[in-house]
């Protein structure tokens, strides 16, 4: 067993006792929190600054923006919470790798892409993602045969900044575009934002049912897509679904916020209810303004009221311009009546979570409840799950879903 090695010569190898007023001079120094200064450094070779070279800028992306109407202008918006990485070579004889990673700010989408090191790094460049950590990405971007669904295709899209070859310590980009043949997925990827900050939980992950590995939210795109606006829910005996539980866009789909936020929502209440799902049927070639069935009524009207409540308006905008006002009794005064009409069921919806409804000014407590219960249409939703979770249905609740047509 280990033991302690004996030292006749103890006197003389113990370190030298302060004296008693040195003892008192240095116990005050260190409770001031006064630096003591080595005459020598602690090692045989001195210590090398550190180098920093950033690459900084915003990056920004060009779209037709359908919510401005029919014309869909052409807009300029940043991207937000973006993914970059910072590519370069560490030594002139290196090899290309990667340096750094960040995202591009929540609130302007700058970025300060910066690698510290000894040396200053050679032939740097930032790389973007159409991706936000590891919480939502848009794929697409890979070879693809003729004909296939857009949910084949894993591959992110990205590009990179020109090469500084030698940077100087900090280089300014300016606004830097992403391409246009791909700017529609760095929109898909900024407007998930406009959810994500409402999701109503305190977890990084999208519901309560996680809370450090969090489920992606996927959406396929692609500007030649055989198929999409739909959410692939996961399959059931006998359906047509391929079963990703991807959002799947083509073409100009993504033009409309409104569009890429109600198929998100078809996602997200598939989170909310931890990856159960309503009994939907009879909901093929679904509108706005008339029946299918209650559980499309109320899965699609849901749906609707995600995209608006994200976005802070009350209507739905499609991919073509056209935009309809959920509260506006001129617009939806022709509809068909009752729970089995999405649009009826979306205004609802909004209102009792208004600012002037029964249910405090916001949505949480239906997504709450939502972790709890799977409703199978909105009657269920509105006569037996509030009440179980301490939501109203009378008086503000019950005149709501009356003026919208809806009677039990």
């Amino acid at each position: 067993m280990p033991t302690r090695s004996k030292d006749s010569s103890t006197a003389s190898t113990r370190p030298p006792a302060f004296p008693a007023t040195r003892r008192r001079a240095l116990a005050a120094a260190l409770a001031l929190g006064a630096g003591i200064t080595l005459a020598a450094p602690l090692t045989a070779h001195p210590a090398v600054a550190a180098s920093s070279t950033c690459l900084n800028g915003v990056l920004a992306f060009d779209h037709n923006d359908a919510e401005a109407g029919t014309h869909k202008p052409e807009a300029t918006q940043r991207a937000r919470n973006s993914n970059w990485e910072l590519w370069g070579r560490r030594t002139a004889a290196g090899q290309v790798e990667r340096l750094s990673g960040g995202l591009t700010s929540a609130t302007d989408g700058r970025f300060s892409a910066c690698h510290n090191g000894t040396t200053p790094p050679r032939d740097v460049h930032v790389r973007f993602f159409s991706s936000t950590g590891d919480l939502w990405r848009v794929v697409g971007a890979g070879t693809a045969k003729p004909g296939d669904p857009n949910w084949k295709n894993q591959t992110q899209y990205t590009f990179t900044t020109a090469t500084q070859n030698t940077p100087p310590a900090t280089t300014d980009l300016g606004t830097v575009k992403v391409p246009r043949a791909m700017q529609q997925a760095w929109k898909i990827t900024d407007t998930l934002n406009q959810l994500y900050w409402r999701r109503g939980t305190t977890s990084r992950c999208w519901t309560v049912h996680q809370t450090s590995t969090c489920d992606p939210l996927t959406v396929a795109w692609r500007q030649d897509g055989s198929s999409g606006g739909y959410w692939d829910h996961p399959s059931y005996p006998g359906d047509t679904s391929d079963g990703t539980d991807w959002v799947v866009l083509k073409g100009d789909d993504p033009d409309s916020k409104h569009l890429i936020l109600h198929e998100a929502g078809h996602w997200f209440q598939w989170q909310l209810h931890n990856k159960q799902w309503p009994p939907v049927r009879d909901c093929n070639g679904h509108t706005l303004d008339k029946g299918a069935s209650a559980a499309c009524g109320w899965t699609e009207g849901f749906a609707n009221a995600v995209a608006a409540y994200a976005l802070g308006d009350t209507r739905y905008t499609f991919s073509n311009g056209a935009s309809y006002d959920l509260l506006d009794q001129r617009v939806v005064g022709s509809w068909g009546k009752g729970d089995w009409v999405e649009g009826r069921v979306a205004a609802a919806l909004l209102e009792l979570w208004g600012p002037n409804g029964p249910d405090g000014g916001n949505w949480n407590r239906t997504l709450k409840l939502m972790n709890a219960y799977v409703s199978s249409d909105f009657k269920q939703y509105f006569t037996q799950h509030r009440p179980l979770t301490g939501l109203s249905t009378t008086g503000t609740a019950k005149t709501i879903i009356n003026r919208n047509t809806i009677v039990y």
